[in-house]
This record gives C-alpha cells, structure tokens and sequence, in this order.
C-alpha cells in the first residue's frame, strides 16, 4: 500500500469503525445531514434517493464490526483508499442475521489543510 505522508493506520481502521455504527444509525433513523458530513456529494444524492425509497425507520443493528485496508494510493492533489467492512448485523424487527460485506472507496484532498476523508462509493 502507498500510504499519504503521516497516515495513521491504527487510528484509521479504529474511526472507520466507528464511522460505519454512526452512518447505519443515522441510515436507520433517516438522519441525512449526518450521512452528507461523511460523503461526496454524488455519493449523497445516491443514498438520499436510495433512503427515500424505504418506509420509515429501519432496524438495522451492527453486532460487530471489522475493517481491513485493502487498498491505499495518494498522488499530489488526492489520497484515495479501500476499507473492506466484515462483520454481523441483525434486522432487531425481522430477528434476522446477516453478514457484513462492504467496501468503502475514500478520497481525500492533499491540496486543502486538514481536509477530511470523504467516502465516494459503497460497494455492498
């Protein structure tokens, strides 16, 4: 992997996991202005359309959660990387388990001081 300059492997993976309990909240909950803080913006009209398709809350529970690097490369102006999610969640309504497998595709801009990591795609 080609790393950013300063990149925190341990403290990434660790947000990362974070990061994925908040936005399945906040997917459950329909609280988008919390999803758009973590994504593109085309990224958040494809969720926002893909959200308004679903009735009311949803009952989605993360049991637990892992994430893995798979895939890191930066050049002057962007860092992009993959974090490939495993784990269970549990539908709390329906009482079913199922596995998690994601990816998230991250960019984040080198140009601007401080910028944040911004997920641009899901892959489920």
């Amino acid at each position: 992997h080609n790393y950013p300059p300063g990149f925190d492997q341990a403290a990434f993976i660790n947000g990362s996991r974070e990061h994925y309990r908040i936005l399945q909240g906040a997917w459950n909950h329909n609280q988008l202005e919390t999803i758009e803080e973590y994504v593109s913006p085309s990224l958040f009209e494809d969720l926002k359309a893909e959200r308004a398709k679903l009735d009311g809350e949803q009952h989605t529970d993360v049991m637990y959660v892992d994430a893995e690097i798979v895939r890191a490369d930066y050049d002057a102006n962007k860092a992009q990387l993959s974090l490939q999610f495993s784990g269970r969640y549990r539908d709390t309504v329906e009482g079913v388990e199922e596995e998690i497998e994601d990816i998230w595709h991250l960019e984040r801009d080198l140009t601007a001081p401080n910028a944040p990591w911004l997920i641009v795609g899901i892959q489920g």
